[in-house]
């Protein structure tokens, strides 16, 4: 939570599983690999393959827990779900930030809300820049779906993907916006 809130327990040990996968080195096996493939677009797969081997491995386990979740509904198979699950950290990038960087910003991001993070992306420089660039990476990740040929859906959760509660945007129906918000928070 931002605004100096305390973080759920479970939230900071996802956080802390999260950094140990990276020392761990989790990669995508290159059968999720292939399956990112199939899933996703040409522009939106260029975008992906721009993530760090952490940041693939993860947002294949958040696509593959939403694909869990919307099995047997009527949103099941569509690839645009998975496709959001699978991009929605995509505005990370641009950031640019080391792993180390990456500990500290999220733990700034504990103190700093998101319209400063907002006015450091646009007006900063340096590490406050790069830093407000990765705490709003919502924004930063939608831009880069639509200017990539990228499906408005997938554009739309990377927008808003960091609300909370789960957002509701006309373009992604509730039970997806559910499924990819716990997905992501496990």
């Amino acid at each position: 939570m931002k605004g100096g809130r305390a973080l759920p327990r479970a939230r900071i040990a996802n956080l802390v599983r999260r950094q140990w996968a990276v020392f761990r080195r989790a990669r995508a096996s290159p059968a999720d690999q292939a399956w990112a493939a199939a899933v996703l677009q040409p522009g939106e797969l260029d975008l992906w393959r721009r993530f760090s081997a952490h940041d693939q491995h993860h947002s294949v386990e958040v696509a593959r827990a939403v694909e869990l979740r919307l099995a047997g509904t009527p949103y099941a198979g569509d690839g645009r779900w998975l496709g959001a699950a699978l991009l929605h950290d995509i505005g990370k990038v641009v950031a640019g930030l080391s792993l180390p960087e990456r500990v500290l910003a999220t733990l700034v991001g504990r103190v700093v809300e998101i319209p400063t993070a907002r006015r450091w992306a646009a007006c900063a420089r340096g590490f406050r820049r790069r830093f407000g660039l990765y705490l709003s990476h919502g924004p930063v990740g939608a831009q880069a779906i639509r200017a990539a040929g990228g499906r408005e859906a997938i554009a739309a959760w990377a927008e808003a993907h960091q609300a909370l509660p789960c957002p509701q945007l006309p373009e992604v129906p509730v039970p997806v916006a559910r499924a990819l918000s716990e997905s992501d928070r496990e």
